[in-house]
């Protein structure tokens, strides 16, 4: 994506800028012919007053002529799809451009701020509304968009859908474009419309808001999309970036569109990097946030995030969300996979010590590598088990390396040691390692953490994502929790084998 890049593009615009390269609007056809060149833009109405100063702005600037046509943005691909002759495709929410995408309409693209859903009311809220479920009220008069024609209706679509609203939710209206919307409101032949924060602000002094519970989770973001085979890429192109710009954002600031920063802190346990890497490198992909990792020891971690005082995410197993609860560092958690113990070998479990079980861990001809008992969950999992089972002394005799899971791995592949107690996922996605299920006659049912008090099912030691209070970028948080939960998240740690909740 484009906006992976957006550093090295902008040193370059400014490189070329200085050495009179830079491809500007006067360049007719882009081979050197006279008069200014005009942009054609297909822009969602929801974004109109942003975009009315962004493309006055970009045309001071390069003596050029942008062109806008607002409507619902399933309207405007439509006529996309239609063969219209346009350079860039701005709609009220990425899930359109990815639709353009896969109709190989759009290339590149960059997201320039993000709309987050609210309630539009009419002024003093008469019907007492506060929250979705009270547009299944009979007295209460419903707006919401078409989802085949804006962004907002497919929003709407969604968000109905998670909270087991959409069969009970019938619309008196529905709207074409955003702002069909908020008028209805503002003309009082609604009592409620689903709409954009920055729509709602627009219409301030004829409706009031009620916001949607957890609504940064529900915000969609938008982007400037450039439109495959257009006859001015590298001008459509010149314009992406100046919207996503600080100089854009600025502008979508000051008409109370969300822009959060580009930077997100992200905390980990280190039995989750390989997965984790991959979901944060997604997320730059998708969104053009550059994700700061800190892995290590999931206690250390978390440590490191109370004493700095920063992070934004924090992804961690059993009991490490607990425990953010109770020093009130978690703003909320959702559990993305599961984690159990196993027996981790060489590939090919060499036949001279073949591994069966945990009673071959007892085997004097098996060198044995642990978890440490009092610092690792898996540890204290594994001697509950040794303990219940009164196997506990005769591995305290046995002898065994005791360390922290990398440098078990590690250890294991170098034939330090035959066996290892590790956690399922990460041994079955490391190279040259093979796994021996802890056979089921030894599980436990639960244990009790001493960090945090809290009994848990071993037999699904939850990975969670934990949306930090810390957090200055709680918009990111909940995006990076979705995008984490959604198809491609699963998808990735699917990959990394790990075992996945139901939806």
């Amino acid at each position: 994506m484009m906006h992976r890049l957006r550093s090295t593009a902008v040193l370059a615009i400014a490189a070329l800028a200085a050495s009179g390269l830079l491809i500007s609007c006067d360049k007719g056809d882009g081979q050197g012919g006279a008069g200014p060149q005009t942009l054609t833009v297909f822009c969602g109405a929801g974004i109109q007053p942003a975009m009315d100063e962004l493309k006055t702005a970009f045309e001071q600037q390069n003596d050029c002529t942008v062109v806008v046509s607002y409507e619902g943005s399933g309207t405007l691909l439509g006529r996309l799809q239609s063969g219209a002759a346009v350079d860039a495709y701005v709609p009220g929410d990425i899930f359109w451009i990815k639709k353009a995408q896969g109709k190989n309409l759009i290339g590149s693209y960059e997201v320039v701020a993000w709309f987050v859903p609210v309630l539009a009311v009419q002024n003093g809220n008469d019907k007492q509304i506060k929250g979705l479920a009270d547009l299944a009220r009979e007295d209460v008069r419903v707006g919401l968009g078409n989802p085949e024609a804006c962004a907002v209706g497919e929003v709407a679509r969604s968000l109905l859908g998670a909270a087991g609203l959409s069969d009970r939710v019938k619309p008196r209206y529905e709207g074409l474009t955003v702002n069909q919307l908020a008028n209805q409101v503002k003309l009082k032949a609604l009592d409620v419309a689903l709409v954009w924060d920055a729509t709602a602000a627009q219409y301030k002094d004829s409706v009031d808001v009620v916001p949607i519970k957890d609504s940064e989770f529900h915000a969609v973001p938008f982007a400037v999309g450039i439109v495959k085979g257009s006859a001015n890429e590298a001008l459509a192109k010149q314009f992406a970036t100046f919207a996503a710009s600080d100089e854009g954002a600025a502008i979508f600031r000051r008409h109370e569109y969300t822009v959060p920063g580009k930077m997100m802190r992200l905390g980990c346990g280190s039995s989750m990097r390989p997965a984790v890497e991959d979901l944060a490198a997604l997320f730059n992909e998708e969104y053009g946030v550059d994700v700061q990792p800190n892995y290590g020891g999931s206690g250390t971690v978390l440590l490191q995030i109370e004493k700095s005082k920063q992070g934004d995410v924090y992804i961690c197993h059993d009991p490490y969300a607990y425990v953010c609860e109770q020093r009130k560092l978690s703003a909320s958690w959702h559990t993305m996979a599961y984690l159990k113990p196993v027996i981790a070998v060489r590939k090919g479990n060499p036949k001279n010590k073949k591994i069966r079980g945990l009673l071959d861990l007892l085997r004097d001809d098996v060198r044995v590598g642990l978890p440490q008992r009092e610092a690792s969950t898996r540890g204290m999992i594994l001697w509950t088990i040794l303990e219940k089972h009164k196997l506990a002394d005769k591995m305290t005799k046995h002898g065994f390396v005791e360390d922290r899971t990398h440098a078990l791995t590690n250890k294991l592949k170098l034939d330090a040691v035959d066996a290892a107690v590790l956690w399922d996922a990460p041994s079955r996605a490391t190279e040259g390692v093979e796994v021996v299920p802890i056979e089921a006659k030894y599980e436990v049912d639960a244990v009790t953490s001493a960090t945090s008090g809290k009994t848990y099912d071993v037999s699904k030691v939850k990975v969670t994502v934990v949306r930090l209070t810390l957090s200055k970028e709680p918009l990111l948080t909940a995006q990076f929790a979705k995008m984490c939960l959604g198809d491609r998240g699963r998808e990735i740690l699917r990959h990394h084998k790990f075992v996945l909740p139901k939806r």
